[in-house]
């Protein structure tokens, strides 16, 4: 059993990184010429689009896997079953439940290398693209920190934002401002800070004020509007999105936003299918051999693909529906997760049942 394992492994490893190498250089290709339409603006050039391109692709192998897996497996299994090999596996008394299991385990370590790509590497490396983009595009105006913090220039003002509940209320900020030979004035710090009515709103404003004999004055306010020019939309890049995000920081930002009383759905929801993930994985995995060895033995190649290709996207468009269908009716997020796994797994299993 050890050889048909390494076998079946080595046939189905080889088609299913195939396959997922095209889909990467095709949305590299698509999302390049999106990427052009902010060419100029700011510092962003077309070397700019490509290194921002190059970032994302951690992410979008991620999110490619599962499909890619299925094609893999499909054109894999379609290889061996134009050569009859399966059917000689399985008229030795190999079932089709022995040939996923088989499957499963040979792609047990692709399956840990990429959760380690898409837990690791993939949140860090959207998370710089979209940091990089928008540093370029309005020319070096705002910048973020590993942390998730913000620095924004402003004139003569520059502000450190340590935390944003969403563009328009922020918390824990500090500005400093300078003259015109950069000697320090004013440095401030705000509990809070809402934008109202086309002002920036600073609540429990602690000033030390810097007098030209160098004295400081300390002040505190209640509330005090601060002249900014820039508008929330600038702030739109520090809303943190699930996929620049690591499942425990996904989990630590879940957590922040249950203490500051702020809704959670769209978060719980993501951290859920990422730690489904796998189990979409072998699922996707489950269903390749079914269709490759029964009731499209006779097709072609070709038409395999497009029923896997049609599987996966119908799987991907159940995973859209629940999400929002379960936010907008209040649903235990692990469920909308869940369910679209355990449809697909109750389709494999009676695809199985009915080829067997």
């Amino acid at each position: 059993m050890k050889i048909i394992d390494r076998y079946l492994g080595r046939t189905v490893i080889s088609t299913t990184l195939a396959v997922i190498g095209i889909l990467l250089v095709l949305f590299s290709l698509i999302k390049l010429i999106a990427e052009t339409r902010d060419i100029g603006y700011g510092h962003y050039t077309l070397t700019s689009a490509f290194y921002y391109v190059l970032l994302t692709l951690p992410s979008q192998f991620y999110h490619f896997f599962p499909i890619g897996i299925l094609l893999g497996n499909i054109l894999g299994l379609s290889v061996l079953a134009k050569h009859s090999e399966l059917m000689i596996l399985h008229s030795n008394g190999v079932s089709l439940y022995q040939m996923a299991w088989s499957l499963i385990k040979a792609t047990l370590f692709m399956v840990f290398v990429t959760v380690l790509i898409g837990e690791g590497l993939a949140p860090r490396a959207a998370r710089l693209a979209e940091n990089h983009k928008f540093f370029l595009t309005t020319n070096g105006q705002t910048l973020m920190t590993q942390q998730g913090a913000v620095w924004i220039r402003d004139g003569r003002n520059y502000i450190y934002i340590q935390s944003i509940l969403d563009p328009a209320h922020l918390t824990k900020v500090s500005r400093y401002q300078f003259d015109d030979n950069n000697n320090l004035l004013e440095a401030s710090f705000a509990k809070q800070v809402n934008y109202a009515e086309n002002s920036w709103n600073a609540y429990d404003v602690s000033s030390s004020i810097i007098n030209y004999n160098k004295k400081i004055k300390i002040a505190h306010l209640t509330h005090e509007i601060w002249p900014f020019s820039f508008s929330p939309k600038l702030l739109n890049i520090s809303i943190i999105q699930p996929d620049e995000m690591s499942l425990k920081q996904l989990y630590d930002y879940i957590c922040y936003r249950q203490k500051n009383l702020l809704n959670t759905s769209q978060y719980t929801l993501a951290f859920w299918q990422r730690l489904l993930q796998p189990a979409a994985i072998w699922v996707m995995l489950c269903l390749a051999i079914p269709f490759t060895f029964k009731h499209l033995r006779s097709l072609a190649t070709s038409l395999r693909t497009i029923a896997g290709f049609a599987v996966g996207f119908g799987f991907y468009l159940l995973n859209d529906f629940f999400g929002p269908f379960a936010i907008v009716y209040q649903w235990p997020p692990f469920l909308a997760a869940l369910l679209p796994i355990l449809i697909f797994m109750f389709i494999a299993i009676v695809l199985m049942r009915w080829v067997k």
